[in-house]
């Protein structure tokens, strides 16, 4: 069997812990089109620091192939690294001004089995949820493994707008068949 682990690392995790109590400033990303989702990159900006959230394809082994698959990243950057993809656009920036109470790391482990003999094993984060102490929820979700899109949505209980983890498991054909579990892991 072959595991494979592109979540967020432990020291990820500590510098996530230390945003929360912070006032989360902005965030940058490029308009939408035609969904709430862009290419690429989002900037999170915080009164003292700023990060980039990216979803970048690099050659990996995919499932038994090496394919060009996009890796969700969490990295501490200057303000001006944070600029669109996209040659000629300009990123626009949504002002949040409020205080982050909570972060919510979604986590999956999606298996790939062929009859009853597990091939793989791939732990990935899908998405970071920022809860505000309102509690609006802010959402950056990573698209299928193929494409660099990050999905944006404001709301509430945005857990509930992830794609589900049925997709992966539907998209295998006999005698291959996949299994996904999602786990949250709340920071405060």
């Amino acid at each position: 069997m072959i595991s494979i682990d592109v979540r967020f690392s432990e020291k990820k995790v500590e510098i996530l812990k230390k945003m929360i109590g912070k006032e989360l400033v902005k965030y940058l990303h490029d308009p939408f089109m035609f969904s709430p989702s862009v290419y690429g990159i989002v900037g999170i900006c915080f009164e003292d620091e700023c990060f980039a959230i990216t979803n970048l394809t690099e050659v990996r082994d995919y499932y038994g192939t090496e394919e060009d698959v996009a890796i969700f990243k969490f990295e501490q950057v200057n303000e001006m690294e944070i600029h669109s993809f996209i040659e000629g656009e300009d990123l626009i920036e949504t002002p949040v001004n409020s205080v982050l109470k909570q972060i919510i790391l979604v986590n999956e482990k999606q298996s790939l089995f062929k009859g009853n003999d597990q091939m793989y094993n791939v732990d990935l984060t899908r998405g970071i949820i920022f809860v505000m102490d309102d509690g609006l929820q802010i959402s950056f979700e990573k698209n299928v493994w193929f494409s660099e899109d990050i999905t944006i949505q404001r709301g509430y209980n945005l857990i509930e707008t992830y794609s589900p983890e049925s997709e992966f498991c539907e998209s295998w054909e006999s005698p291959y068949n996949g299994k996904c579990e999602r786990k949250c892991i709340v920071i405060e």
